[in-house]
Order: structure tokens, then C-alpha cells, then sequence
């Protein structure tokens, strides 16, 4: 087994580490028989000066490639909600259009419903008194059974794109 990892030898030994975890960096110095610790101290503490500047130095370029890596992370975040934002325009510009076509055939159902009404109203002048009386009356119920039918309701209810989603990038806009 290698000494550094074998059963206590009961001798000194000192490791020495970043304390930085954006930079590996670990030495240590083992007392030997012939070179106790405190022989060394001077070599030591000339080591550990060496290796300040020189973890100084890999610190500046792991936090100059953490900030580049955040840099990328926030352009692909910001990627991600352009895309999102296009999607959810097209999406409303989609489910506006779908919108406005049931309001049309709502339309032009009324307006089919009107003129059968109207038909019957009219054919209605053409009868009895009687017969007529009992034509309206059915006309009457009729219409009620139908409720509103006032197509500019329908037509106001429908959204335009942008009242169905605000876009967040002016860019992005059609």
C-alpha cells in the first residue's frame, strides 16, 4: 500500500489545498526518518508562496470562465423566451383566427335562423286570422326558445391576437 494511504507510520504530514472549489489544487509534505517537517518549513512556506501566485492566477481564469459560462446561460434563457414568446403569438394569432371563423358561422347561422323567422312571419300575413294568430304565437315561442340572437354580441365577443397575448419583444411582433 502506498504510504499516503496505509495504516498510521506516526509521522507528521501536512497537505495543503485550495480552499476554492473552483480550482483543484492540493500538495502535501511527508516527514520522513532522515527529513523531519520542521526541517522542510523553509521549503514549505517558498512551495505554498509559489503556489498562491499561481492559484491566483487559475482563480481569475475560473471566475473569467464562470462568468462566461453565465454570460451563455442567461443568452440561452433569454433564446428560450423570445422562442416561447414567438410561440405563444403565433398561438394566439392561431386561436384569434380560429375564433373570428366560429364567429362568422355563428353569423351567418342567425342569419338563417332571421330569415326563417321572418319567412314564416311573413307567409303568416297571407292566413286566417286564426291560423294567423296561432302562427305568431308559435313564432313567438319560437324565439324565446332561441334566446339572443343578436350576431353583434358574437362579433364583439371575438379577441384580436393581441388582446389574447401581449407580446414581451416588440421585435417579435407581426
Amino acid at each position: 500500500m502506498d504510504d499516503h494511504q496505509g495504516n498510521p507510520s506516526g509521522r507528521l504530514r501536512l497537505v495543503a489545498y485550495s480552499p476554492y472549489s473552483r480550482v483543484t489544487w492540493t500538495t502535501d509534505w511527508q516527514e520522513t526518518k532522515s527529513v523531519p517537517l520542521d526541517k522542510s518549513l523553509r521549503t514549505i512556506v517558498k512551495a505554498l508562496e509559489a503556489a498562491a501566485v499561481a492559484l491566483v492566477a487559475q482563480l481569475e481564469e475560473a471566475d473569467r470562465k464562470a462568468e462566461i459560462a453565465r454570460r451563455e446561460r442567461e443568452a440561452a434563457e433569454e433564446r428560450r423566451r423570445r422562442e416561447e414568446d414567438q410561440r405563444r403569438i403565433q398561438q394566439s394569432f392561431k386561436e384569434s383566427r380560429d375564433h373570428l371563423g366560429q364567429v362568422i358561422q355563428q353569423w351567418a347561422e342567425i342569419m338563417n335562423i332571421e330569415q326563417f323567422l321572418r319567412g314564416v312571419e311573413d307567409h303568416a300575413a297571407n292566413l286566417s286570422r286564426d291560423e294567423r294568430r296561432q302562427v305568431l304565437e308559435r313564432l313567438s315561442l319560437a324565439r324565446n326558445f332561441l334566446g339572443n340572437q343578436n350576431p353583434l354580441e358574437f362579433f364583439m365577443s371575438w379577441k384580436t391576437p393581441t388582446e389574447r397575448y401581449q407580446p414581451l419583444y416588440r421585435d417579435n411582433e407581426e
